[in-house]
């Protein structure tokens, strides 16, 4: 299983085989669990502090998207790395931090194409940027993250299927904002691990929106957008079940979420978002040992759907999304397919719908670098194309001052 940091950023690699990266939201692991500080001093597991961490999850792709009729894309590769750093003070203070590299260039206007496939990576220009920097103090973290408001754009497998829900403007990822989150860990965990995480925040107009090389600029009050009020007025609600046992063979997690968005400058009304899904695992063969060893087989199966009305700040005007994804994993083989159907109504441009079908099939080499070829069909407005690539993904982790007495390796 590629996982960024087991227990801290685990959706980042859905089923241990995410293609896509992404800054994930927090998940019920994310909060803490209470310890005395006596407990945490005379416990020789502690060790020192502070402890360090590095993790990086690389991905160098070939890819390129031929359009049913005008301007194609054409083939070249692209790199994109998301680089997490957490420095842990004391078991109730750390500082956390993703740095993300990907392709971030618009294409052009005058691209008949521009809105298909518009988070891939061929003929863009690249440029990375924190996407959260955050300070955690117990339950509360302060700064820039992603709130926890759905998973599919974070845990969907193949690394196009995620492209319609990735980012705020047309997708549901409630990206780069800044603002302050208290989750609530529920002590009962008979029916699993549940939370419930408030937040308040507003678009980032910080240096920390900037790029480089490719420079997206910053953010201002008067360009509008999701999110961008002059004050953290913007407030979620999110309530969590993470890895309920169904029994003895499978774990299921879900989650309900609701934004109230605020109302942005030149927009009619505020947005309004909502979404509810849940995943299972389903362990097919192998024992605990066969797990670790990776010699074992999984279907993972997902299913969630978001609605944001007053979509754009438009009063009546609402965008619906319905994602589905099964994946299966047989040792080092892992295959999968997602579709995203997405449907505008209300709207002055009458009613869209739009249609997203992925497939992929991936291989774990021996040096734990997963190769994957994918192919992703898309339509947008009446606009079609195919997208198709191969993938090479490495996740590397450094660690300092993680074992007992500080022993750096």
């Amino acid at each position: 299983m590629i996982d960024l940091k087991p227990g801290w950023r685990a959706a980042a690699c859905a089923a241990g085989l995410a293609l896509m990266a992404g800054a994930p939201p927090a998940r019920a692991q994310d909060a803490p669990k209470a310890q005395p500080a006596s407990a945490a001093a005379e416990d020789p597991a502690v060790g020192s502090w502070p402890k360090v961490s590095f993790d990086t999850l690389a991905m160098l792709e070939y890819s390129g998207m031929r359009a049913a009729s005008g301007t194609s894309r054409g083939q070249g590769l692209s790199l994109r790395f998301d680089s997490t750093a957490l420095i842990e003070f004391n078991d109730t203070l750390s500082l956390d931090g993703l740095f993300q590299f990907k392709p971030r260039e618009p294409q052009p206007a005058s691209d008949p194409n521009r809105d298909l496939f518009i988070n891939q990576g061929a003929g863009r220009a690249e440029g990375g940027k924190m996407k959260e920097l955050y300070i955690r103090y117990g339950d509360y973290r302060f700064g820039k993250f992603v709130q926890d408001f759905g998973r599919g754009y974070a845990i969907i497998p193949g690394p196009f299927a995620a492209d319609f829900i990735e980012e705020p403007e047309e997708g549901y990822e409630p990206a780069d904002m800044i603002g302050a989150e208290r989750i609530h860990v529920f002590g009962n965990e008979t029916t699993g691990w549940r939370q419930i995480s408030l937040s308040a925040f507003m678009v980032d107009r910080t240096f920390l929106h900037q790029s480089f090389p490719y420079n997206e600029g910053m953010i201002r009050l008067q360009d509008g957008g999701v999110g961008n009020t002059r004050l953290p007025e913007n407030i979620m609600a999110t309530y969590d079940v993470l890895e309920q046992p169904i029994g003895h063979w499978a774990h299921m997690n879900y989650q309900a979420s609701v934004i109230r968005w605020g109302r942005t400058y030149g927009s009619q009304a505020s947005e309004w978002w909502s979404t509810l899904g849940a995943d299972i695992s389903i362990p097919l063969t192998g024992s605990v040992a066969d797990t670790l060893r990776g010699r074992y087989s999984q279907l993972h199966l997902f299913a969630e759907g978001a609605r944001r009305d007053n979509f754009n700040g438009v009063r009546g005007q609402a965008r619906d999304y319905l994602t589905v994804a099964a994946e299966y994993v047989k040792g080092p083989w892992v295959m999968d397919l997602t579709t995203t159907q997405r449907w505008t109504r209300g709207g002055p441009g009458g009613p869209q719908t739009d249609a997203l079908y992925t497939t992929t099939l991936g291989y774990t080499l021996p040096s734990a670098t997963l190769a994957a070829f994918s192919i992703g069909s898309e339509t947008v407005a009446g606009r079609s194309g195919v997208y198709a690539g191969l993938r090479l993904s490495q996740t590397l982790t450094v660690c300092s001052k993680c074992m007992v007495k500080g022993r750096a390796f």
